[in-house]
């Protein structure tokens, strides 16, 4: 039975949110999709659940893999595609009843090639830290796809493949490398574009994405992870003046990226249980870098650093924000580790160990 819309779901290692995802999945209002499982070699009980689930849904189809990574994995989805849509959910996340549903009206009512809808991000403990700029509904075409693309990159909105519907026939010859482990979604996102006459952004904030602080495919120590993202920021823009599509305001953006994740990548040093020395080095690869240095003085040149929706570090100043950015994870850390000790001992002990400490 042809379906109208492929769920493309790529699993390793996740088996305590499968559940979750399944009971979303099964929730959908929508019901007129198939739901592609890709299991890439999980030594947890991950592909148990999928099986479970596969044989009790004939809407499931499970692919199992040896482990090759989120990129490989992919790979196979994309080519495994029968339905004239697909869209892409990770199984660690979930979504609401009408996520599959807005998304499918939005691309029958403005026969779009991509809708982007917004996300709500959550912490561990499912609270929101975050979502989208707000961004009114609207269709682009032709060229203003072209003048939108920097501010939809900028945004975040091409990060991931999530919180999208794509048509089928557009992904077929798209593929990544297998060795990237972060980013491949944005280099399908680029390369789908490129071929994407008609894109609707609507307003529908369905999809909760859960960022795990000790669960992540970049380690915390920040070790390679400035150097993966700068790998995806420099295809970007290779990819974006390959085929017309670089506009001043997009090199602005990847700039933007380029710093953005030279920061984030210093927090992640800072965090990490590494001799200062140690921290300073892998610091000054990062600011001292050739394409850390042209994105910072050309940011500088525009005036761009003022306006920055982020602090933006200073080549000089890294060690600096090493050493400040420790300490902030010094004071958290304590005052987790005070909350904890709150939180295990009744209030009464709790009376009677400040009573002590206070002699």
């Amino acid at each position: 039975m042809s379906r109208y819309i492929t769920i493309i779901t790529t699993v390793y290692n996740i088996a305590p949110y499968l559940e979750r995802f399944f009971k979303c999945l099964g929730e959908q209002t929508f019901t007129d999709y198939e739901a592609l499982i890709v299991d890439d070699g999980s030594t947890d009980n991950s592909l148990e659940i999928c099986r479970a689930h596969a044989e009790n849904d004939d809407r499931i189809r499970l692919v199992e893999l040896e482990h090759t990574g989120i990129s490989g994995a992919r790979n196979t989805a994309l080519g495994l595609l029968q339905t004239p849509f697909a869209a892409s959910l990770d199984g660690d996340d979930f979504f609401e009843r009408d996520y599959l549903k807005h998304l499918v009206d939005a691309q029958k009512k403005y026969e779009a090639d991509l809708v982007i809808s917004n996300v709500i991000t959550r912490n561990e403990k499912l609270e929101e830290t975050s979502r989208f700029p707000p961004r009114p509904e609207a269709v682009y075409e032709g060229g203003e796809i072209r003048e939108v693309l920097p501010q939809l990159l900028r945004e975040g909105r091409l990060n991931f493949l999530y919180s999208k519907i794509y048509r089928t026939s557009l992904l077929k010859d798209i593929r990544v490398e297998p060795d990237v482990m972060q980013g491949s979604d944005t280099m399908i996102n680029c390369q789908y574009i490129a071929k994407a006459r008609r894109i609707a952004v609507i307003c529908d904030c369905d999809y909760n994405y859960i960022r795990f602080r000790s669960r992540s495919v970049t380690s915390f120590n920040g070790d390679g992870y400035y150097e993966r993202l700068l790998r995806i920021n420099l295809y970007v823009r290779d990819f974006m003046s390959e085929n017309g599509l670089m506009t001043e305001e997009m090199e602005n953006a990847v700039d933007g990226r380029i710093l953005f994740a030279g920061k984030t990548a210093l927090q992640r040093i800072a965090g990490a249980k590494l001799s200062k020395g140690e921290k300073y080095r892998r610091a000054e690869q990062i600011a001292d870098g050739r394409e850390y240095l042209s994105a910072y003085n050309r940011q500088r040149q525009r005036g761009n650093l003022g306006s920055a929706r982020f602090r933006v570090v200073a080549p000089d100043e890294a060690k600096a924000y090493i050493d400040e950015t420790a300490a902030v994870y010094r004071d958290s850390e304590r005052d987790e580790k005070k909350q904890a000790r709150r939180e295990r001992c009744p209030k009464a002990l709790l009376g009677l160990y400040r009573k002590i400490r206070r002699g």
